[in-house]
């Protein structure tokens, strides 16, 4: 009887808690900013949800050339400082802090220009730190996403470093959904500022932990030396070539729109989240810590239980359907609830389902990009991972126009304080607050399975065909 064979991982479980505390790095600063920014720009400055969503619609246009040009530009520019300190650490390094600093910019908007005299310079306002935010992101995040599958070669490596990630990752969750209302007010915009400031200081915490693990090793760094002399022709390639490879691959095509969806449902629910408390449920801000608190709770326990069934299930697809399945059925009943207590049993249930999209994410792009290697010899994670980086911001500009739409449709008022102030400005409160319902769960509900349907039946990347993979790589190193 044959035995199975103990994988050996190459980084310790300490670098691979080091390496995945960007996860909580990217989530202290990225849920608030998902969370609180529009409403802030709607209900605290008063800027018409119309303007906002135009902003985020803008902010999207850039996006689309942004992401994927500094993945491609990552790629096809070598640095001096590769030899010595590793091709993407200096790139973590040069942009975590003013990344960092820009957030504090959005809420930094004058509060004495009037929100319609005004309102062109507040929305300039908007744009401009917003896509500032985003581009320093952009350079951060794509640096340090490309280092996940060259740092974790082995496929059960990945996977433990994925849990350990997600396990991180949800704690961050938790923290940046439960501390920042701490430090806010409904109806007083300066708290805001000083919620973003306290991110700020406890962020760079964060960063300094993060180091050791996002540092390149010496067998990193030769790879990637080695990799730059075999591929000189490939850098030769322009980056609208470059984009029809990528954009050809059905694969990843189907991948990112699945990721897409789950992204814009997060997104939309958790920028849901102060308008629920506020306006749906009458409730101060502590609310939101204890709603998004029950859901990352629900995620963070069901962790293990994903580790487990991962390793015996060995398909990342099937895990992927099975978490595209428990968002869907648990995003409904959101719609049609209006008391505390019950928003949170199903707030957690949601939160086993999202524990189960952020374990097997990582992992799946890894497999995506072995399948790349195998079929054209090439390695280009950054370029990857700037058009998934695309994707996910783009949620932040489906939320923005769906909030719109909608608040226009269902007459919710813009620079309403509370649910009295809400009621003594629009025609019908019930209708109003069925919109915001709308956009907590309805809508998030269909996205998310429609995305999963599409990728159960184009997404093609079996065990089988994995393994197959695995063995070509082998062959080819």
């Amino acid at each position: 009887m044959k035995t199975k064979q103990r994988e050996v991982y190459e980084n310790s479980r300490w670098i691979m808690a080091s390496y995945n505390m960007n996860q909580f790095f990217l989530q202290w600063i990225t849920g608030p900013f998902g969370m609180y920014v529009f409403y802030f720009y709607e209900s605290e400055i008063g800027l018409s949800a119309g303007l906002a969503a135009l902003a985020f619609v803008l902010f999207s246009i850039w996006n689309s050339i942004n992401d994927p040009l500094i993945g491609y530009l990552m790629e096809k520019f070598p640095m001096p400082w590769e030899k010595r300190w590793g091709k993407r650490f200096p790139w973590i390094v040069i942009a975590s802090v003013p990344w960092l600093v820009s957030f504090a910019l959005i809420f930094l908007v004058p509060f004495k220009w009037d929100p319609v005299a005004d309102k062109w310079l507040i929305f300039t306002w908007l744009l401009l730190s917003t896509c500032l935010f985003d581009t320093l992101f952009t350079v951060w995040t794509v640096a340090v996403t490309s280092l996940y599958p060259d740092k974790f070669r082995g496929l059960n490596e990945r996977r433990t470093a994925a849990g350990i990630g997600t396990l991180i990752g949800i704690t961050g969750i938790v923290s940046s959904s439960v501390i920042p209302p701490l430090f806010i007010k409904f109806g007083i915009p300066d708290t805001f500022r000083t919620m973003a400031w306290v991110l700020i200081g406890i962020g760079l915490i964060f960063f300094l932990m993060m180091l050791p693990g996002v540092r390149e090793d010496e067998k990193t760094r030769a790879c990637y030396r080695k990799r730059l002399e075999e591929q000189k022709a490939d850098l030769e390639e322009g980056f609208f070539k470059t984009a029809k490879t990528v954009l050809s691959n059905r694969t990843f095509i189907v991948k990112i729109i699945f990721f897409f969806g789950y992204q814009a449902a997060v997104t939309m629910l958790s920028a849901s989240a102060p308008y629920i408390a506020n306006f749906v449920l009458d409730k101060d801000p502590s609310a939101i810590s204890i709603l998004m608190g029950c859901m990352l709770g629900g995620a963070l326990i069901s962790v293990p239980l994903w580790i487990k069934l991962s390793h015996r299930v060995d398909d990342n697809r099937k895990m992927s359907i099975l978490a595209g399945i428990l968002m869907t059925v648990t995003l409904l009943p959101m719609a049609f609830i209006s008391q505390f207590n019950i928003f949170l049993v199903v707030l957690f249930f949601f939160g086993i389902g999202l524990g189960a999209q952020w374990f097997v994410d990582p992992p799946a792009m890894g497999d995506i990009l072995d399948d790349v290697y195998v079929r054209t010899g090439k390695k280009q994670e950054a370029v990857y991972y700037g058009y998934q980086a695309f994707f996910i911001k783009f949620g932040h500009s489906f939320q923005a126009a769906t909030f719109a739409v909608v608040h226009r449709l269902t007459g919710f008022v813009e620079g309403a304080k509370s649910q009295a102030d809400l009621a003594s400005k629009t025609d019908d409160l019930g209708k109003a607050l069925w919109g915001i319902k709308i956009h907590t769960a309805l809508v998030p509900a269909i996205l998310v399975a429609i995305c999963t349907i599409l990728f159960w039946r184009y997404y093609n990347l079996t065990p089988e065909k994995i393994r197959k993979n695995r063995e070509k790589m082998k062959e080819m190193s």
